[in-house]
């Protein structure tokens, strides 16, 4: 199963601002990523860039949008950072074109957030607010444009704010282009590996910002973050309860709580406190921070119910949504390789009744192709499919069922309708080496059993399709001599045990066959000369006997007159 589990640790990045008069603010670029470089290792860097929901005519507008931040930010990399379009989710930037920001925080026109897998890798999904009526003025698009260019500088590592107020990574830019310190800021970032460490940097940075500003909740996050990274768990607990006490809402920084009581195996303490609060004041962000305290357990039944009554509460902060989905995903997935998939089947049934989406569909097509039953399968991979057209994966274990379903037909000897079944699963996904396989099989068995019935056309019709899919297939090669011997094409019969031949050098049936067919050449060239030779005598004799007879006939006329005279 091809879906990422991905713990949805979101790193939104909001505006606040000072001043500063450096040629750099690198110090302050790793103030939201722990104190560490976070950015791609590699270049190009893969984006997706969907169409927004506009009236026709107006979409490439935003696109186009996009296309000139990015080309603002390679123009200064020197060549070092470069970006290609993907139509894939399964890009490195995700660009979403959204009403309201998935955080669910403060109202910025743009968010980017870091989503970081188990394994370590990320992507980063930036959200670009549309607010009004969508529209093509030049002055609406250029402050897209500086939302963009602001955005995505989070997105390629400079996960910070400058205190400048000109360059584009400073709190709400309104900048157009970067400045010389956005480009020294940048080229900097790349002389680091990613996950180097600035730790003392980022802390030094919140602690002057928190100075100015200390009832910013997300300074407090940002901070516990760093402290959490280098492993001062009691500092990081202090300022992420403190980020709490300020926006009870900040779910990431509930997360991040989480993940440190797991390590010190203060879960029961850190549920039981959150669950007293509940009590006294019910609200979705404590309904919120208990599910995901339950999901860090992996006590996944408790998380979906805490995440859905947290989201019944506050249907516009999807986070809960999202949450409760993950849950519900890793839930099944954990079902179905201890060998349950009826219980993941029915753990997924619910959840579509309250979340139809694709995550659920996929799960059960999972589920039901674990079961052996494909056709249920590939009906719930399609409607994941309708969902997103775009999933591969979807795509790709349609055509491994369909393959299977073929393998079946295989072994009940249903050659046909496995050539059907195995030619579907290659329309969804023309690599899946298994249908390929099968249908090279199912075809040389249908070549056999053509072969075998006397069918000599029909024969070589399947050894063809077999030998152009696998021009090594020595059987389909063999079958094919053997076939146009039998149709008394002896030439073509020796092509193919020569090719066979060529394979395998020491394949008896085929010298065997080459030498029979040579010899029978050549006595066949020995019958037609010895006919070439007695048919010239032959005929000979017989005129010879002939003009005799008539000879000795006239004679005879020539006695028989004589006496009359």
């Amino acid at each position: 199963m091809n879906f990422k589990k991905a713990l949805f640790f979101l790193m939104s990045i909001l505006i606040y601002s000072s001043v500063s008069h450096s040629d750099d603010y690198f110090n302050r670029i790793t103030m939201a990523s722990d104190g560490r470089i976070a950015r791609f290792a590699h270049s190009p860097v893969t984006v997706y860039v969907p169409t927004p929901s506009v009236p026709e005519g107006m979409s490439q507008a935003y696109v186009d949008d996009v296309e000139y931040a990015l080309d603002q930010w390679s123009g200064i990399a020197e060549g070092q950072l470069k970006f290609n379009h993907i139509d894939s989710e399964e890009a490195n930037i995700r660009i979403s074109w959204t009403s309201s920001l998935p955080s669910g925080e403060a109202d910025p026109l743009g968010e980017a957030s870091l989503v970081q897998f188990d394994s370590g890798g990320f992507y980063v999904n930036v959200s670009i607010l549309m607010r009004g009526i969508p529209s093509t003025a030049t002055s609406i698009h250029n402050e897209i444009r500086s939302i963009l260019l602001h955005e995505l500088g989070h997105a390629i590592g400079l996960w910070g704010h400058s205190r400048d107020p000109n360059d584009v990574m400073y709190f709400r830019t309104k900048a157009s282009y970067p400045t010389r310190k956005d480009k020294e800021t940048l080229l900097k970032l790349l002389s680091f590996a990613p996950g180097s460490t600035f730790h003392e940097n980022a802390i030094a940075e919140l602690k002057s910002d928190i100075s100015d500003t200390p009832r910013v909740s997300h300074l407090h996050f940002w901070l516990g973050s760093v402290y959490a990274d280098i492993g001062d768990d009691n500092k990081a607990i202090n300022e992420l309860m403190y980020a709490l006490k300020l926006d009870p809402s900040l779910l990431k920084a509930a997360d991040r709580l989480a993940r440190i009581f797991q390590k010190e195996g203060m879960y029961q303490k850190a549920i039981a406190y959150y669950s007293r609060a509940a009590n006294q004041e019910a609200s979705p962000s404590l309904f919120g921070i208990i599910g995901m305290l339950y999901f860090q357990q992996k006590e996944y039944d408790k998380a979906v119910d805490y995440l859905q009554r947290a989201y019944s509460m506050d249907k516009n902060f999807t986070t809960y949504k999202n949450n409760a989905l993950t849950a519900y995903h890793l839930w099944a997935s954990e079902l179905i390789k201890n060998g349950k998939p009826d219980n993941a089947i029915s753990v997924l049934t619910h959840a579509l009744k309250l979340f139809p989406s694709r995550v659920i569909y996929y799960d059960l097509g999972t589920a039901y192709d674990s079961k052996k039953q494909y056709e249920k399968a590939i009906e719930n991979y399609k409607m994941a499919l309708d969902a997103e057209p775009s999933f591969l994966p979807a795509k790709q274990d349609i055509a491994t069922c369909m393959n299977n379903l073929g393998a079946e037909q295989i072994q009940d000897k249903h050659w046909q309708t496995s050539i059907e079944l195995c030619n579907q699963a290659l329309e969804w996904d023309p690599n899946c080496w298994q249908a390929k396989k099968n249908l090279e099989i199912a075809n040389l068995e249908l070549g056999q059993e053509k072969q075998d019935s006397g069918m000599w056309d029909d024969a070589i019709k399947y050894y063809n399709i077999v030998v152009e899919m696998n021009p090594n297939n020595i059987d389909a090669l063999v079958g094919l001599g053997d076939s146009f011997y039998e149709k008394g094409m002896y030439s073509d019969s020796i092509e193919h045990y020569q090719s066979a031949l060529n394979i395998d050098p020491k394949l008896q049936y085929a010298i065997d066959g080459v030498a029979f067919i040579k010899r029978l050449l050549i006595v066949n060239k020995v019958k037609i000369v010895a006919l070439f030779i007695i048919l010239p005598m032959l005929l000979c004799i017989i005129v010879i006997v002939l003009y005799r007879y008539l000879r000795h006939r006239r004679l005879a006329n020539n006695r028989l007159i004589q006496p009359q005279q």
